[in-house]
């Protein structure tokens, strides 16, 4: 037993430390900084706009007060692509509503292309005009498009692939592989810069604070997530100055999508000392790893499995997909496999656990057109990772895999079952690869599959997939993941750990330095076993929507009580369909999840 005195030293002692690792805030909160210059460019080429929708580019000057280190000039710019209605007013300050939405990992904002105009259209329809603002994250100032430009003006992916891949010239320019020492400054591209951005894009929209009752914030994936810290965020560092609250700046409320908000699901703001000392101590660690991160470890681009050679496959498939969707694929000669991209390759494709020693299977192994070969790379029923949508399926015969678990496993007795309460795979059910590797398999468009039944087919039986499962438009899916024709990418080539591990220790342990402005923390588990909170850790206040994929495995979250309990589940979903499905869906019923945008956003809030 401890002792009166000593434990009076380690109260104090723990005081002590909180305090030096808790800042006194200033009387007199200085004022965020504002962009100084906008330059706004219109986008065209986009069918999923018709006439009715139109979409603009806009770039800010705003240097980051958050990054110190020397980077390129592009970095001092944040962007956003804005969508609005061509019946509604010229001024965002003029609109019904407005939603600014957070793309995911290694997302960027044409991953919002298909669902952006579809929200727009569904609110006009309803006599409102809102607009969509899907935002660029500032990493993506490390990109090199020069490829995607030339390839796009030539018509010809394979401009793009001997760029990216082959050492060959545009214009006298050759593209240089950025490796994690020449991105040592995205170590600094954390949370706080990330949330400032975004406020800086909300200010910059709506000026006048009284305005900021139409503001809604959203994301996607890693985006949903960051709405719980948006919301809980005070970016004078004074909780007394509500006006810099991010509760204020998003005072509609918030749309995570296939993810969810959090502020504190610890549960630690209701523990006192005990907060202050965990905050102190994870900052130490935190600090530790944001030393590492600046140090030449802030993206994943390793020497075994790069994410941005990986990316860069994947668009090029994108953009032969959707210049020649018809034309057999030669992506097989033209990417090569190497070890920045085999590893990824045999992890998510392999047909059996062999491939993964053989490397055989993989979708260079088959004739494919090239939007079935875009689509073994992203469809349910063949990509063995999260980032998947119902893209339709595969025309010509297929064969079952056993990787990473058997085909019809659900159907062995006891056993089966069993497992499959919590999902074994990311997958609907039954993952397929073509039976042959010399015969030319084309795609079925999602709205081309085999009808649903009454009752859905058990896992193992039946047909491979159903309509029910098929919701995302295959060509319009390879037309917005195309980086030719628009100026903003759909993937993030660098995405920041800086960014992964400042959302673990403010959403945990190290809430010290600048993450010290999570100060508006609500509900979470300690929090309701000593007061009576609530469990979830929502942002208290303001209203929220959250929307899952019914067949993601982001649901999961929900046998740990951490998910809202009015969160909408779309039926036959996958993690990209939130965002990527057809305005025209098999059951002829509007598509969900932007009904349910444009409805949240314009129902009255009194």
């Amino acid at each position: 037993m401890i002792g009166r005195r000593a434990g009076s030293l380690l109260v104090a002692t723990l005081a002590g430390i909180a305090a030096a690792a808790v800042p006194f805030a200033s009387a007199e909160p200085a004022r965020p900084g504002v962009p100084d210059q906008e330059i706004v460019t219109p986008i065209t080429g986009d069918p999923g706009l018709g006439d009715d929708v139109q979409a603009t580019y806009v770039r800010l000057h705003y240097p980051s007060p958050f990054s110190t280190m020397a980077h390129p000039e592009a970095c001092d710019w944040i962007s956003y692509v804005r969508y609005r209605s061509t019946a509604g007013p010229a001024a965002t300050a003029d609109a019904d509503a407005v939603l600014t939405v957070q793309p995911g990992t290694f997302s960027s904002a044409a991953n919002l292309d298909i669902q952006a105009p579809q929200v727009v259209r569904k609110a006009a329809a309803q006599g409102k005009h809102v607009e969509y603002i899907a935002l660029v994250r500032r990493s993506s100032c490390a990109e090199d498009r020069t490829g995607w430009q030339a390839a796009q003006q030539a018509g010809d992916y394979h401009v793009a692939a001997d760029y990216y891949f082959h050492d060959k010239p545009v214009n006298g320019q050759t593209y240089h592989y950025q490796t994690p020492q020449d991105l040592a400054f995205l170590g600094e591209y954390g949370l706080s810069l990330v949330l400032d951005d975004w406020r800086a894009v909300i200010e910059h929209l709506l000026p006048d604070p009284g305005q900021r009752t139409k503001m809604f914030c959203g994301g996607h994936s890693l985006g949903a997530f960051l709405t719980g810290p948006m919301m809980a965020w005070n970016f004078a560092g004074d909780p007394a100055a509500a006006d810099y609250a991010g509760f204020n700046l998003c005072g509609g409320g918030i749309i995570p999508e296939d993810g969810f908000a959090m502020t504190d699901p610890a549960g630690l703001s209701g523990t006192g000392l005990l907060d202050q000392f965990a905050s102190a101590a994870g900052g130490a660690v935190k600090n530790m790893i944001n030393a590492v991160l600046q140090g030449g470890l802030s993206v994943a681009q390793f020497p075994v499995l790069s994410a941005s050679e990986v990316l860069h496959a994947y668009e090029v498939a994108a953009m032969a997909a959707d210049q020649q969707p018809d034309a057999e694929s030669d992506l097989k000669t033209v990417i090569p496999r190497d070890l920045r991209t085999e590893p990824w390759m045999r992890t998510f494709y392999g047909k059996d656990y062999l491939d993964l020693f053989t490397g055989a299977n993989l979708p260079s192994d088959f004739r494919l057109t090239n939007t079935a070969a875009l689509a073994m790379d992203f469809d349910q029923n063949s990509a063995e990772y999260v980032l998947q949508a119902g893209l339709g399926f595969y025309d010509c015969p297929v064969a079952g895999k056993t990787y990473p678990v058997p085909n019809g496993l659900a159907s062995v007795p006891i056993l089966g079952p069993t497992l499959f309460v919590i999902p074994m795979r990311v997958g609907y059910g039954q993952n397929y690869t073509p039976a042959a590797h010399d015969q030319l398999c084309g795609w079925r468009n999602y709205d081309q599959v085999w009808p649903s039944g009454i009752d859905a087919p058990g896992i193992g039986h039946g047909p491979p997939t159903d309509s029910d499962h098929e919701v995302t438009d295959v060509r319009q899916f390879a037309h917005a993941m195309n980086p030719g024709w628009q100026p903003a990418s759909y993937f993030e080539e660098y995405t920041s750990f800086r960014l992964i591990t400042d959302m673990v220790f403010a959403l945990g342990l190290g809430r010290d330095g600048d993450l010290a402005n999570l100060q508006y923390r609500s509900g979470g588990i300690l929090n309701f076993l000593l007061h009576g909170d609530r469990w979830q850790s929502t942002p208290a206040g303001r209203r929220n929507l959250t929307l899952l994929s019914g067949d993601s495995p982001v649901q999961n979250a929900g046998l740990g009580g951490l998910l809202p309990y009015n969160a909408k589940y779309i039926p036959g979903y996958r993690h990209y369909d939130v965002v990527t499905a057809a305005e025209k869906q098999n059951n002829g019923l509007p598509e969900p999840a932007s009904s349910y945008i444009a409805a949240f956003m314009t129902q009255p809030t009194g």
